[in-house]
């Protein structure tokens, strides 16, 4: 019901950058109050709550460059199916070359209303540490919402790649949503790790097409 997806925005504070600039050394502070979930033999998700907002972080590790991680993500609006649910990406602005606007819309099954966000995410490439930073926000207060959809609320996230060896890169995402409408809280915390999950193991393999390593 909801993916970090990309996209969600920035515009908070170099304050808040820098708190979120490394969401894995993030968790590891509080490393005792995660609960930690082996997706996969590649893939690693880890969840808690932090001053009553949920939190999920995942990591694994990707033989692909951040240009080619960065070019997904700006092509989700021609096919975003590597991301959980998802059923519609719009880019509302890119002029600005650091930034992007972006509304998303993902997939609900029936009874339960289609949920979308609307999101402002900024990027930074550090290429002598082969380093790249999205960090994503909310700005769902500055459009209307849709009569037949819920909108997500408080959406925060964040993208980190760093070289690792060799072609491989460490891929880091931590993020938090309030998917809005009348779902229990235990739902909405499943769910959201498990989109969290299926997408980076669909991430994975799409970056890993046709690749040889």
């Amino acid at each position: 019901m909801q993916s970090f997806v990309f996209l969600i925005f920035f515009n908070m504070t170099w304050l808040f950058i820098n708190m979120l600039f490394s969401p894995f050394s993030h968790a590891q502070s509080a490393v005792q109050n995660w609960e930690t979930q082996q997706v996969s033999q590649h893939i690693l998700v880890s969840s808690t709550t932090m001053n009553d907002v949920y939190k999920v972080n995942a990591k694994m590790y990707v033989y692909a460059t951040p240009n080619e991680f960065f070019t997904l993500l700006e092509n989700a609006y021609l096919d975003c199916s590597w991301i959980a649910n998802c059923k519609q990406v719009e880019i509302l602005n890119n002029t600005l070359s650091d930034y992007r606007f972006v509304h998303t819309v993902f997939n609900s099954p029936w009874p339960v209303a289609d949920r979308e966000m609307y999101t402002r995410s900024y990027h930074q490439f550090d290429s002598s540490h082969q380093h790249l930073s999205i960090l994503i926000e909310d700005i769902s207060n500055d459009y209307p919402h849709h009569p037949q959809r819920v909108m997500m609320k408080n959406v925060n996230a964040q993208w980190s790649m760093t070289h690792s060896h060799d072609g491989w890169y460490e891929l880091n995402y931590l993020a938090s949503a309030e998917p809005g409408g009348l779902i229990p809280s235990w739902l909405s915390k499943t769910l959201l790790k498990e989109a969290t999950a299926d997408t980076f193991a669909r991430l994975r393999e799409r970056l890993h097409a046709d690749k040889t390593f």
